[in-house]
């Protein structure tokens, strides 16, 4: 337990300090991995090998054994503490050292922490492993049951496998950014139907089942979309969706505050009548998103 809190010390106050400050200068945000099946099926398959490793059994036998469960359960802690560490290291370095914005230094980095800190630790957790379970070095072959082997391979790969996710879900990103850009939207004004250019945008709202939309002149005008329909429409990196009722442009919030229960109580230009609050589930995304 020792080694594992030292660890997670190590790694935390080597990245936390400088993570908000770096992710606010930045205009491509983090990427999110979304493989969390993935790590828990990769942790119950990495299990069972440990627990199978050395036994000499056939996979049938060894189930009939009340010694392989408590052996599939530790080594299922190991295998779940490796997984999550290098996966905690890999998603705290993609906010502070981008790999196409820092590549060295990242590398080092992700060599020191991803690679070899879990490796060094994990190698000492199934040290202990194979020595509370009795499977020891046999002398003539000393590295039939090395530790080193079974964590140095899946170390590397785990961390390959994030480079190359990293890089696929990056270009996806580009993918999406390369689509023509909308420029103008089209509003109404009493008979007539007016192109106005994004740029010039500043509120969308929607009060008494009408949706509004507010310039930079405080000019007002009708829509006929739905505000679902505009935020699918709308450049992400332009509008936000604060709430149910509101969407924003960036350029349209002036300085923004707490109001203490994990709410944001944003202050517009032009200025709104009613008191604008970013609800709490929004809040994480929205200083992302005003940070350019």
């Amino acid at each position: 337990m020792l080694p594992l809190l030292g660890a997670l010390a190590i790694v935390h106050s080597a990245l936390s300090g400088a993570t908000i400050h770096l992710i606010l200068a930045k205009n491509n945000l983090p990427v999110k991995y979304n493989d969390q099946m993935l790590r828990i099926l990769l942790c119950i398959i990495a299990a069972f090998l440990v627990a199978m490793y050395g036994t000499g059994a056939r996979f049938l036998d060894s189930l009939n054994g009340t010694s392989f469960y408590v052996k599939l359960l530790a080594a299922f802690f190991i295998a779940g503490f490796f997984i999550e560490f290098v996966h905690l290291v890999t998603v705290k370095l993609d906010k502070v050292y981008d790999w196409k914005e820092k590549p060295l230094i990242r590398l080092a980095l992700q060599f020191l922490l991803g690679m070899l800190l879990p490796g060094i630790i994990d190698y000492l957790f199934l040290s202990i492993y194979q020595w509370y379970f009795g499977l020891t070095v046999v002398p003539e072959n000393p590295s039939a049951h090395s530790s080193f082997p079974m964590m140095a391979l899946p170390v590397f790969l785990f961390n390959i496998y994030y480079l190359f996710y990293y890089h696929i879900l990056r270009n996806q990103e580009a993918d999406s950014h390369t689509k023509p850009k909308m420029e103008t939207l089209l509003v109404q004004q009493g008979t007539k139907t007016i192109p106005l250019q994004l740029s010039d945008i500043r509120l969308i709202y929607h009060q008494d089942r009408i949706n509004y939309l507010v310039t930079s002149e405080e000019a007002r005008y009708y829509l006929s979309e739905t505000l679902e329909e505009l935020e699918s429409q709308l450049p992400s990196r332009d509008f936000f969706r604060v709430n149910r009722k509101m969407i924003i442009h960036y350029r349209a919030c002036q300085h923004f505050r707490s109001n203490g229960h994990g709410k944001l109580i944003l202050q517009l230009t032009p200025s709104f009548p009613d008191e604008v609050i970013v609800s709490q589930n929004r809040t994480k995304k929205f200083k992302e998103w005003i940070s350019r």
